[in-house]
């Protein structure tokens, strides 16, 4: 069984990871714009569409691996981690509210490597 800390981080990638395939199921690849203040193309609509459905599907996986307590779960939140970061720098161009998706992944990341040699022993 996983530590208490790597099931707190588990859950909240699965909560993160439902959130953002709720987002690209309602909005779909040409509605993403419906959940912004501002207008955006249909390009820039389909990007957040993709980017949404793999952050969502990918995170999951993450955090299955983190419970199983697959050292595969440490790289996969790790690389994910860093994906959802660059995503949501772009994300920040268009809308500032775009910063809350920093927390998760930072946080992520100082745990993980804070008990990488625990985790992946």
């Amino acid at each position: 069984m996983a530590n208490k800390g790597v099931i707190i981080m588990a859950v909240l990638w699965i909560l993160q990871s439902v959130g953002r395939l709720c987002f690209a199921f309602l909005g779909g690849p040409e509605g993403m714009g419906q959940f912004l203040d501002v207008q955006i193309s249909n390009l820039t609509s389909q990007v957040m569409f993709l980017m949404f459905l793999l952050l969502g599907v990918i995170g999951l996986f993450a955090a299955v691996s983190l419970l199983v307590k697959q050292k595969l779960g440490f790289w996969v939140t790790t690389s994910i981690s860093i994906a959802t970061i660059a995503f949501d720098v772009w994300g920040c161009t268009i809308q500032y509210t775009a910063a809350i998706g920093f927390v998760l992944p930072i946080i992520s990341i100082i745990y993980l490597y804070a008990r990488k040699s625990e985790i992946l022993h």
